[in-house]
C-alpha cells in the first residue's frame, strides 16, 4: 500500500552533514520537522517501508478486545480475532468510508454506524442491509469485500505492522535484541493501566530519545532522585546498538543496585526475577526505530510509543509493564501512583521542551547546531533516517526513469 513516489524536497547532500558519515555531525534542518511536503515524502520513506510498533499484545488479552490508532491519514484498529490472533485492520468501512469504531473496548463484530454494514473480526463483510436481505451472504454485489488487513507480527509481546510486504520478518530484524533482553520476559509483562495515546502538536521525530538533556532540563526533578554525573552516568557504547537494524541505545549507570528515579532513590516494586547484578544496576534505553522506546529497569519495563499524524502533529503514549505477580501484590497501586507522582515534573519538563522545540523549528532563526559528544544516540538516529530517505529517493528516481 504505497503512495505515489515523490523525490525528497530537501537535497540529500544537505542531509549528509547530519549523519555519522560527516566529520562533525550537525542537527537535521528544521524543514524535516515542519514541512508538509517533506512529511509526505517521509511517510513513504519511513512509515511505508519499515516495521513499526503499534502497542503490546497485553493491551488486548481477550477475543474481541480492540483499540484504535492512526498513522498519517490512515485510521487503524488493533484487535484480537476469533482465532485468538492479533490483527490490525483498516478502520474504514468499505462502503462509504465511515470510521467503524472509536477508542477501545470489546466487540463481537465490526458494525458500521452509518448503514450497518457488518464485518467479522477478520474483516470479512458478512451483512449489508438491502444486499444480503435474501439470506445469501455470497451475493455478487458483496462477494469478496473485506477490510484491508495489515501485515502483523508479534515480537516479545510487542505488536509490529508494516505496509511493505517485501520486508523480512520483524523477528529476524530484532532477533539479537530479543536475546539480549530475554531476562525481562517482556511478552509476559502487562501494563498497570491501558496505553493511552494523546495527540501532541509537534513532529514525531521530536520524541527521539537522548540523555544529553537529562543533566540540564531534569537537573532538579530527575537529578534529585537518580544521580546524574557527566562522564559517569551516561554510557552510549552499549551492546544493544545495531544501527543497521534500527536499534539505538544507551544505559544510565546507577550508583547502586536497584536504583530508580523515585523519592527514595530506589525501586518501589520488587525486582524482576532472574535479572543479574548488572541489569539491576542500570537503566537501559533502547530505541527500535522509528517509534518504540523500551526502557528496561530493575522492576519493570516501560515503553514509549509515538505515531505520525501530520508534519506538526503526532500521537504519543507511555505504558509501565510489570510481571503479573508484581501487579497482584498488596500495596502495588499505592507505590505505582507514588512513582507516577514523583516523575510528574520530569514529564512536564519533557512536554514543555518538545513543544518549545517545535515552535523554534518554525522560526526563521532556527539553525543546524553541532551535536555534542553526549548526543551519539541522535547521531545514530539521524543516520538511520537519512538512509531511509536515500532509499526512497532511489525508488523515486527509478520510477521517473521508467516513466520516461
Amino acid at each position: 500500500m504505497n503512495k505515489p513516489l515523490i523525490p525528497s524536497p530537501i537535497a540529500l547532500e544537505d542531509l549528509h552533514a547530519s549523519t555519522l558519515d560527516a566529520k562533525n555531525v550537525i542537527a537535521l534542518p528544521s524543514d524535516v520537522f515542519t514541512s508538509d511536503e517533506f512529511f509526505k515524502f517521509e511517510m513513504n520513506a519511513v512509515w511505508r517501508h519499515e516495521w513499526f510498533c503499534v502497542g503490546h499484545s497485553s493491551e488486548i488479552p481477550n477475543v474481541g478486545d480492540y483499540y484504535t490508532i492512526q498513522v498519517g491519514k490512515d485510521p487503524l484498529v488493533v484487535l484480537r480475532d476469533r482465532s485468538n490472533e492479533v490483527s490490525v485492520l483498516a478502520n474504514v468501512c468499505q462502503h462509504r468510508g465511515m470510521i467503524l469504531v472509536e477508542g477501545r473496548g470489546n466487540l463481537r463484530r465490526l458494525r458500521c454506524p452509518l448503514h450497518a454494514w457488518t464485518y467479522d473480526l477478520g474483516g470479512k463483510l458478512i451483512a449489508a442491509p438491502g444486499l444480503t436481505d435474501g439470506g445469501s451472504e455470497e451475493n455478487e454485489a458483496i462477494a469478496g469485500i473485506c477490510i484491508p488487513r495489515m501485515r502483523t507480527e508479534i515480537w516479545e509481546g510487542f505488536i509490529f505492522i508494516t505496509f511493505d510486504e517485501s520486508l523480512t520478518p520483524v523477528g529476524e530484524r530484532l532477533a539479537k535484541l530479543g536475546e539480549q533482553l530475554k531476562a525481562y520476559n517482556m511478552s509476559a509483562l502487562r501494563g498497570a493501566d491501558p496505553l493511552h495515546l494523546e495527540e501532541m502538536a509537534w513532529n514525531w521525530k521530536i520524541f527521539n530519545d537522548e540523555c544529553y538533556h537529562c543533566m540540564y532540563l531534569h537537573s532538579s526533578s530527575w537529578g534529585d532522585m537518580y544521580a546524574l554525573n557527566r562522564g559517569e552516568t551516561l554510557d552510549e557504547a552499549v551492546e544493544f546498538n545495531d544501527l543497521d537494524k534500527g536499534v539505538i541505545s544507551y544505559n544510565l549507570c546507577s550508583t547502586h543496585r536497584d536504583a530508580a528515579p523515585t523519592h527514595t532513590g530506589d525501586i518501589l516494586q520488587p525486582p524482576i526475577s532472574g535479572l543479574d547484578d548488572q541489569q539491576r544496576s542500570q537503566l537501559s534505553y533502547v530505541t527500535v526505530a522509528p517509534n518504540l522506546l523500551i526502557v528496561a529497569m530493575p522492576d519493570k519495563v516501560k515503553y514509549f510509543l509515538w505515531l505520525p499524524l501530520e508534519a506538526q502533529k503526532s500521537q504519543y503514549g507511555v505504558s509501565w509493564m510489570y510481571p503479573e505477580e508484581t501487579l497482584a501484590r498488596e500495596g502495588f497501586r499505592e507505590n505505582y501512583d507514588r512513582e507516577i507522582k514523583d516523575l510528574g515534573p520530569v514529564m512536564e519538563e519533557d512536554l514543555y521542551a518538545w513543544s518549545s522545540c517545535q515552535k523554534g523549528y518554525n522560526s526563521g532563526f532556527s539553525a543546524r547546531g553541532p551535536l555534542a559528544p553526549e548526543e551519539e544516540v541522535i547521531k545514530r538516529l539521524q543516520t538511520w533516517l537519512v538512509r531511509k530517505y536515500a532509499a526512497e529517493e532511489g525508488r523515486a528516481q527509478a520510477a521517473r526513469q521508467a516513466a520516461e
